[in-house]
């Protein structure tokens, strides 16, 4: 639809946005991003053919609904001082004043209006008295509008709720502007400004500057409306102020200029969100490093260690076998001799002797000098797959302590599947020690 209205260059950059913005959705596939910031995404590509759209949103009480009438020029939205608007109403031209549900806790509603063919409206509940289904919802809406409306009363102006709402819906980095509704309750034009000095005070210090701010009776615009005459409205009532900015600052051009940025604003959100994950992750990554590095310099340690250490217990064995060569030689050197040949004769004595003199306690003391080195060596294995789980199992207690609320990502399963099955394999080698 918004195809229609653009320029050649106009569309040429809305032909490259939106291939931009594809990209960057299946960049963001691939990355395993959220479900949530994939569909926002999406609908804000979605959106651009759509019609120009504004969300209104504040406390029940701020006068929403009379306000949509007033700019309407005519009652298609109950008011009350009760909360009216318990659903989300997506407003839209119709060729007649019709409302029809589109979910749960959206409907919506066509009414035969000129202004509702170039912008459509979404009415919300109040935010002090939303539930969270409504919530979400609106907050749904928030990335797809191009202009946020927050109108907030003059005798509540800016609660606390409306407060927590704007700061929900700021980093989506939309337009917003301030509406100051119920003027005609206060005084007289002091009154006005100091109210319009608290609301810009509050809301420069929560989003940073000062948006575009209108003071407005809305009940008073409308009634000047329905009654058809060139009603006079008091000065502090600046509703044909908002109107001529809404109808005329923010043209077909200024529109369109909104319509297209705001996937871009959007897109510009996601990445500079994945940005920060993609450093978070390197750091991670750089750390599991840091402990590889860890433990294969502990390995090179306990190798070098090792390899000294079993040269000497090598040696232990070698001096018993070279003592029970020197027996024998002895043994040689004693009785193979012509002097004792009778006795040589004499097997029996002889093999007597060479086992008494030459063997000894040898195969004793090899196998206890043998049963040593290996008890040794089950024991530094055992130290060794005991420092590796020990420190496989800090690093990913480390890491649990900073992911929280941020677990269930491939990176984050791909990595406790690894130090699980290290770890296992640990266990599973340390357990056939005992």
């Amino acid at each position: 639809m918004l195809s229609r209205v653009l320029t050649k260059e106009q569309q040429r950059a809305l032909a490259a946005e939106r291939d931009a913005l594809m990209r960057l959705q299946l960049a963001l596939a691939r990355f395993d991003s959220s479900a949530d910031d994939i569909q926002v995404l999406q609908r804000s590509i979605q959106q651009l053919d759509e019609l120009f759209l504004i969300v209104i949103v504040g406390e029940f009480n701020a006068g929403k609904s009379a306000f949509i009438n007033a700019l309407l020029g005519q009652r298609v939205l109950e008011e009350g001082v009760t909360p009216t608007t318990t659903r989300i109403h997506l407003i839209q031209h119709g060729t007649q004043l019709e409302l029809s549900t589109a979910g749960p806790a959206v409907s919506t509603l066509t009414a035969p209006v000129d202004l509702l063919e170039e912008i459509n409206f979404v009415d919300t509940p109040g935010t002090n008295a939303i539930s969270r289904e409504h919530e979400a919802i609106t907050l749904d809406y928030i990335p797809r509008s191009d202009l946020v409306l927050f109108v907030t009363s003059a005798d509540r102006p800016f609660t606390e709720t409306e407060r927590a709402f704007m700061e929900k819906i700021k980093n989506w980095g939309k337009k917003i502007v301030i509406v100051i509704n119920k003027v005609d309750i206060l005084g007289d034009s002091r009154d006005v400004q100091h109210v319009e000095s608290y609301v810009a005070e509050n809301v420069k210090r929560l989003l940073g500057f000062t948006p575009e701010t209108f003071s407005v009776s809305a009940k008073e615009a409308l009634k000047a409306k329905l009654n058809g005459n060139p009603v006079r409205l008091a000065a502090t009532n600046r509703f044909p102020d908002l109107e001529k900015y809404i109808l005329q600052t923010l043209d077909q051009r200024e529109r369109i200029r909104l319509k297209l940025l705001n996937p871009v604003g959007i897109g510009f959100r996601l990445v500079s969100k994945y940005e920060d994950v993609i450093g978070q992750r390197l750091e991670v990554l750089r750390e599991d490093r840091e402990t590889i590095g860890r433990v294969d310099r502990h390995l090179d340690e306990i190798q070098s260690d090792m390899a000294r250490e079993f040269r000497f217990r090598l040696a232990d064995v070698d001096n018993v076998l070279h003592d029970f060569e020197s027996r024998g030689v002895d043994f040689f050197d004693e009785h193979v001799r012509f002097a004792r040949f009778m006795d040589l004769i004499n097997k029996s004595r002889t093999k007597t002797a060479f086992e008494r003199e030459v063997i000894a306690d040898m195969p004793q003391v090899v196998e206890k000098r043998v049963s040593e080195v290996i008890d040794w060596m089950v024991s530094s294995d055992l130290r060794l797959w005991q420092t590796i789980v020990d420190e496989l199992r800090t690093r990913r207690s480390e890491q649990a302590e900073r992911v929280v609320g941020q677990t269930g990502t491939s990176f984050e399963q791909s990595r406790n599947r690894l130090l699980t099955t290290v770890g296992e394999a640990a266990q599973k080698a340390t357990a056939s020690f005992d």
